[in-house]
């Protein structure tokens, strides 16, 4: 058995290994000649039996992939969303319709398909133009609003504003910068700001049946610029009252969405009233290490994404009995205060010494440029604390957060420029 995988790249890397071990091989379909440099990075060579470029002819693309007879088609990052939908469609391969109403990418039309699907979602406006933006603002009445492109992942250029000042700051900085896929914004989403505690979830699907794989708790905090960054998660277990209150909510999002083959990763707002959805992208969830979270939950998202494509039925068997936290795990994402040039890694080695260290992953290499983290695409990576006792892993957080302030002998060795 052969699949595609379009953009095997962040957690979409560890798919080729995942479906080997199903017996599944795999080509590779890259969606653009040209995508960011650090999505590159990772990429597992020698994985696939072919490797494939778009260049916009799908007619030859088509042509190119049908001598591997695909059994399924799978994106491996939010970039391949879109050419993996076009590729199964046309194929005739288990899928998701391709998305041509954008509701699976763009934040505006994905709240107008949840409301319409009787689900509560933001308020929202989707323009290019300040002068409507400012409009709407004033209408709506509440401050802050959530800024950010209407086609973006993670905490891309996402920006919380006060007032009409920071508004038109948020709004120009979105309309001259491009979004972490690497393609230029050309329009803006306002949002209501919803109060609440954030969640997301892993899901799963096979023919419009949706498992749920994981519910974790976020932790934000503010950065530098104002906008939020990821500080760290932690999974519930099934019997957490915020999990029974939002997997209804989320398998309803699922459908009106159009989810019905493949993972998806949905952010939550949980408030007084209820849950709200932040966003869904239809791939795996961003930086994971599979091998750490199956040490808690005994599988992860894309084992179970490699198990649905492969093989629906045993997949079913898998899943009939939701997998729950067999010890506590908390994914802390790296927090750099420093500017300069990384004259090595060694520090990271420090992280090792923690008692809980399950392990690491960074997104940067000695010699690159480190900048002061302001979102998830300027934090140098992440760090698994793993352990029976919560209370060794809250000690050892906050140990790896004085490590990342120490100047000296801490984890960030930089070279200041001038």
């Amino acid at each position: 058995m052969q699949c595609l995988i379009v953009d095997a790249y962040s957690s979409g890397r560890f798919l080729p290994a995942a479906l080997a071990e199903l017996g599944v091989k795999c080509v590779h379909v890259q969606s653009s000649p040209a995508l960011p440099d650090y999505l590159l990075r990772a990429f597992p060579q020698g994985a696939f039996t072919e490797s494939l470029v778009y260049d916009g002819d799908l007619e030859a693309l088509l042509d190119a992939v049908r001598p591997a007879a695909p059994a399924f088609v799978l994106p491996g990052n939010e970039s391949g969303v879109d050419l993996a939908d076009t590729l199964a469609h046309r194929l005739g391969l288990p899928g998701n319709a391709p998305d041509e109403r954008r509701v699976r990418r763009d934040k505006y039309d994905m709240a107008m398909a949840v409301r319409a699907g009787g689900l509560r979602a933001p308020d929202t406006l989707r323009t290019s133009r300040f002068d409507t933006a400012l409009a709407w603002a004033r209408a709506h009445g509440r401050w802050p609003l959530v800024v950010k492109p209407a086609d973006s992942a993670g905490t891309d250029n996402v920006f919380f504003c006060a007032d009409p000042v920071e508004l038109c700051t948020s709004f120009g900085h979105i309309l001259s910068s491009s979004n972490i896929q690497g393609n230029r914004n050309r329009t803006v989403v306002l949002q209501e700001h919803l109060t609440g505690t954030e969640y997301f979830a892993n899901t799963v699907s096979v023919d419009g049946r949706h498992h749920i794989a994981e519910i974790w708790r976020y932790h934000k905090r503010r950065g530098r610029s104002g906008a939020a960054i990821y500080d760290y998660e932690e999974p519930l277990t099934a019997r957490d009252p915020a999990a029974t209150a939002l997997a209804p909510y989320l398998l309803g999002v699922l459908d009106a969405l159009g989810v019905r083959n493949g993972p998806a990763h949905s952010e939550v707002m949980l408030t007084d009233e209820g849950p709200v959805l932040i966003e869904t992208g239809a791939r795996l969830a961003g930086s994971i290490l599979p091998h750490v979270v199956s040490r808690c939950f005994g599988t992860n998202h894309v084992e179970l994404t490699a198990l649905a494509g492969s093989d629906p039925a045993a997949f079913a068997a898998r899943t009939a009995i939701p997998a729950e936290p067999r010890t506590r795990l908390r994914y802390v994402s790296l927090i750099s205060p420093f500017a300069g040039r990384l004259t090595s890694l060694d520090g990271f080695e420090r992280l090792r010494e923690l008692p809980s260290y399950a392990d690491h992953h960074l997104g940067v290499r000695a010699g690159d440029f480190l900048s002061p983290t302001v979102d998830s695409a300027t934090s140098p990576g992440v760090c698994y604390l793993l352990h029976d006792d919560e209370q060794q892993i809250e000690t050892d957080y906050r140990r790896l957060r004085a490590l990342e302030l120490q100047e000296t002998d801490g984890l960030y060795e930089v070279r200041r420029e001038r």
